[in-house]
């Protein structure tokens, strides 16, 4: 590796009209092409640079910040201010310090809102943790209180025991063709910690995201990661925490691509207004989770203001997904897709007494492939959510170490739901499936569940049970191991026009106090 020293500096101003339509303003725009000897310090030589933008945060003048190509070691944290562009050039920036390698201006500087740093955008190179090596668990870029910044076809990778990069409190972002690969934890990959690769976080307070005052719950919103990858990680990309009634909204993941990943490969916590739309996920532990609270009652917050309110409608949408989950030895049940939402009525550690049912997320045109046990499609606490023409199977081995029913779609304690035209097949039968049915509705659920295609379940087509409802109609229902429609525990079914062949025992059943009534 190539170590250099020193800086030479040549600038060039010229002026540049951006903006669309009547709002557009003329912007100087100042090139600093940045050269490296090998006598001072990669990281100050680099900031001397950086420091120009600070002298000047009038908005007239864009600074263009252009690095030589080549791998330098950077033994310094970089501050980056308003108005300023790093063009990498292939450049690779490899940690050599104990310390966080880049963040928005001086650390324990006060904004609101997200009235600090602004427009921003950092092109090509590579970030490197450094992680096998140094061992450094401060995540590499950190942002807070930032809008109006962009990051494309930037490499971040080899981290240890923490994020590639976290924000909080920001608006307007994008990561566009970037890589978040390579995670560290003492030689092993695990998926019981927190760290996705890409965090999105909340301002609560310095000691759950230090360094970036006030503290006062902004979110995240207008965040879009688009066309990005993901590999060799703990977690892939979302966010873990949240301040009850604080939204993270317009949150949107597209065209991403997620391998070996050993946890979840998506989590939306706290989400509204928001799309997980054409992603790629393969060979990971689990796949996407959207929820309103968080289960456990850890990293969810009493809002500093009274005033907040719960809104449960999260009007969101997770679409045309392509999901395979693999045996990574998930912690707790893997999934595909998995909605999850909860009534508080006292309070739990930090989290105020309240009604967090999720409600308002449409799932729709999803393909799910499960190599664990599990559930394919599994909503908990979940009301008025739409889930549609999804393929779901269910391809899972007697020697996996998931400990679900494998069930296809499994509800519970969810009303009012519709489950419409979706495919669901199971392809094996052994000791992990020997339960498993297409479509469960539990302990007072209840669904529309409508012109779906069920085949091959181990025991049952449908069963509901445990006080649940569902009106079913036009649904085919195929080589069910025990009953093609089961229910009981006082569960009521309407059904009409379903057809169900070659199942094991008969084609209904019901029991204690179960009923079905056709029409």
């Amino acid at each position: 590796m190539k170590r250099f020293r020193n800086a030479l500096f040549s600038t060039l101003s010229f002026v540049l009209l951006f903006g669309m339509g009547l709002t557009a303003q003329a912007q100087t725009i100042k090139r600093i092409d940045v050269t490296f000897d090998q006598e001072s310090s990669v990281g100050r030589t680099l900031q001397k640079a950086l420091d120009q933008a600070l002298e000047d945060q009038s908005g007239e003048v864009q600074y263009e910040i252009s690095l030589p190509s080549g791998t330098y070691e950077l033994d310094t944290l970089l501050k980056v201010y308003n108005y300023t562009t790093i063009q990498m050039n292939g450049c690779k920036l490899v940690r050599d310090a104990d310390k966080t390698m880049l963040r928005l201006g001086q650390e324990e500087e006060s904004y609101s809102g997200y009235a600090g740093y602004h427009d921003i955008r950092i092109e090509g190179g590579t970030f490197d943790g450094n992680g096998k090596s140094l061992k450094c668990d401060a995540s590499m870029i950190r942002l807070g209180h930032g809008s109006h910044i962009t990051f494309e076809n930037v490499i971040f990778e080899n981290v240890y025991k923490s994020h590639h990069v976290e924000m909080a409190g920001c608006e307007d972002v994008t990561f566009e063709n970037c890589t978040f690969r390579n995670f560290y934890s003492n030689g092993d990959v695990t998926n019981a910690a927190n760290n996705e690769a890409l965090q999105l976080d909340i301002l609560h307070n310095a000691t759950h995201f230090p360094k970036y005052p006030g503290f006062d719950d902004t979110p995240c919103r207008n965040i879009t990661v688009d066309h990005c990858t993901f590999s060799n990680l703990q977690r892939g990309l979302g966010t873990h925490s949240a301040v009850a009634g604080s939204y993270f909204t317009n949150i949107t993941f597209t065209n991403n691509v997620f391998t070996n990943i050993r946890g979840y490969a998506i989590i939306a916590t706290n989400f509204k207004d928001s799309t997980i739309q054409n992603n790629t996920i393969k060979k990971c532990g689990a796949g996407i989770l959207f929820r309103s609270m968080v289960q456990g009652y850890n990293n969810f917050y009493t809002p500093i203001s009274k005033s907040v309110s719960i809104e449960n409608n999260a009007n969101s949408v997770i679409e045309n997904n392509q999901i395979q989950v693999s045996d990574y030895k998930y912690k707790t049940t893997a999934y595909g897709i998995s909605l999850y939402g909860e009534k508080i009525t006292s309070k739990k550690k930090d989290i105020p007494k309240g009604d967090y049912t999720l409600k308002g997320v449409t799932v729709r045109n999803n393909t799910i492939t499960m190599n664990n046990s599990g559930y394919g499609i599994w909503i908990q606490g979940a009301n008025n959510c739409k889930v549609s023409n999804n393929s779901v199977k269910m391809d899972v081995k007697a020697s996996v170490s998931g400990s679900g029913n494998s069930d296809c779609i499994r509800l519970v304690k969810s009303a009012n739901n519709q489950i419409k035209k979706n495919t669901l097949v199971q392809v094996k039968n052994n000791k992990k499936t020997a339960s498993a049915c297409g479509i469960v509705l539990t302990t007072n659920s209840s669904a529309t569940i409508t012109g779906n295609k069920i085949q091959n379940s181990p025991k049952d087509g449908v069963f509901v049970v445990t006080k649940s409802k569902a009106t079913m109609t036009s649904n085919t229902i195929k080589k069910a191991g025990r009953y093609g429609l089961n229910v009981c525990e006082k569960s009521t079914v309407i059904s009409k026009k379903n057809k169900m062949t070659k199942c094991g025992k008969r084609p209904t059943n019901t029991y204690d106090g179960g009923k079905i009534k056709n029409k």
